[in-house]
């Protein structure tokens, strides 16, 4: 039943729509082909930034991945332990003897004996405990490297977060300018047709030149491509905006805009934001860990020097029958010691590691300095943007508001037969690019307060 009242509204719509002055009817038709889109797709969903932030993380396969490099780097740890822990292995056989061995006697002046050696079936079962004492403390240098290992990968993982958060805000922002320019674009297109019905009007009355009208069926005319170029781009827009959080392309969408709070009036100084950056930022934290593990990697090369010293202890047991029983001529057998083992020669194999890693740690430290000095910088770049941004925003709002002042003015004169159309076109296109100059300032405010917060890890409001 709802689609027969539509279609019967729609008709009456169209009706109506005959009935206008020429001027308006191609507006009233464009207006009623945004209504039929309207109304024939189902429910949108809503999307603000924060549940484009929280369905990006939920999806983003880098993101997922780094959280299984951290359940790996968990596993290290277990691994790195276990090489201070015992070892306790137990060995278990079993032989069927098929033909036993034989050997013979020959007695001076008898006959030769055959004797069989063994029996057809032998059981043998044995516990290994071997405890590693010293190992020229690579076992407890090892262990101390996975868990910085582990620190380590939670902080890329958190790199990767803010990473995925910042493209996901960037590309939802992306949309609502595209959104945007394509309001920007109608309004132009409803001022034209007002234009445009005044100067039929006058032209009506003998006021104006057919020249007049002509122009302003052009500059009206000439809008309706780029709003559907507008409408394009919005929908690429936020294809690219789904995709990137895991929604369905054909989904509908309704981006939410949230005001802004561009006073700045809680943006703390710069050198507080780079001290907090320096503290915080992952990137700063992984080099520091990073020095950490190379630091520690050197002293386990360095511990192939020095001697190991492990304490050994085997239980075993063995039977041996003819018949399948475990209970005939079983041996029992308990060894425990010391292995002592001293590298004396190695072909320089162990000098070429210590090398190495002491290179690695090298790079590292200068790492660490590159990472401090990086993070200054781009700290320091997005404080600056943002300052700028704001200032273009309050530049953008004086604007607007004279652009509209100018185009009232242009109207009112030409309505008064004192102006000219030139005037109220020219006022139009001011006001025009103003809108689209103050859309295109409030993405670049956002972009640089989503890269401030990126920079710094500090949230602004």
């Amino acid at each position: 039943m709802s689609s027969n009242i539509y279609r019967l509204t729609t008709t009456i719509n169209i009706a109506k729509a005959r009935q206008l002055p020429r001027a308006l009817r191609s507006a009233a038709f464009l207006l009623l082909i945004v209504a039929v889109s309207a109304n024939s797709v189902g429910a949108t969903s809503p999307l603000t930034v924060e549940d484009v932030r929280r369905m990006a993380l939920e999806f983003n396969r880098t993101y997922l991945a780094a959280e299984e490099d951290v359940v790996k780097a968990q596993s290290e740890i277990a691994a790195a332990r276990a090489g201070a822990l015992p070892e306790i292995t137990v060995n278990g056989s079993y032989n069927r003897n098929i033909k036993l061995p034989s050997f013979f006697l020959n007695p001076e002046g008898q006959e030769t004996i055959e004797f069989k050696a063994g029996f057809k079936n032998d059981f043998a079962a044995s516990v290994s405990l071997r405890q590693s004492i010293w190992k020229g403390g690579k076992v407890f240098s090892a262990l101390k490297i996975a868990k910085l290992y582990k620190d380590y990968s939670l902080e890329v993982r958190e790199q990767v977060r803010a990473t995925v958060i910042y493209n996901a805000e960037l590309l939802f922002y992306q949309a609502i300018l595209q959104q945007s320019d394509l309001e920007v674009l109608r309004r132009a297109f409803e001022a034209n047709s007002y234009n445009l019905e005044v100067v039929e009007k006058s032209y009506s009355q003998g006021l104006v030149s057919e020249f007049e009208v002509l122009r302003a069926r052009v500059e009206k005319s000439n809008l309706l491509p780029q709003i559907l170029a507008g409408e394009s781009e919005l929908r690429l827009a936020e294809k690219r905006l789904k995709s990137f959080i895991g929604m369905d392309l054909n989904e509908e969408i309704a981006l939410i805009e949230a005001e802004d709070d561009t006073s700045l009036k809680q943006l703390r100084p710069l050198p507080s934001l780079t001290d907090e950056a320096l503290g915080n930022r992952p990137e700063m934290k992984q080099a520091d860990y990073l020095a950490q593990i190379t630091k520690k990697a050197i002293g386990v090369a360095r511990g192939d020097y020095f001697p190991e010293l492990e304490a050994v202890s085997t239980y075993g047991w063995s039977a041996q029958s003819d018949e399948f029983t475990l209970s005939d001529n079983t041996v029992q057998t308990w060894t425990a010691g010391l292995n002592l083992t001293f590298p004396l020669f190695k072909g320089g194999a162990t000098r070429g590691r210590v090398k190495a890693a002491r290179a690695d740690y090298e790079q590292a430290m200068l790492a660490q300095k590159e990472a401090r000095d990086a993070i200054r910088l781009e700290v320091e770049q997005a404080y600056d943007q943002i300052l700028q941004a704001q200032k273009s925003l309050e530049i953008q709002g004086v604007t607007i508001a004279q652009a509209e002042e100018g185009l009232k003015i242009a109207n009112l004169r030409y309505e008064s037969g004192v102006g000219t159309q030139l005037e109220v076109l020219s006022a139009q296109t001011a006001l025009t690019q103003a809108r689209n100059n103050l859309a295109l300032a409030k993405f670049v405010y956002r972009q640089a307060r989503a890269q401030l917060k990126k920079a710094t890890t500090v949230e602004l409001l």
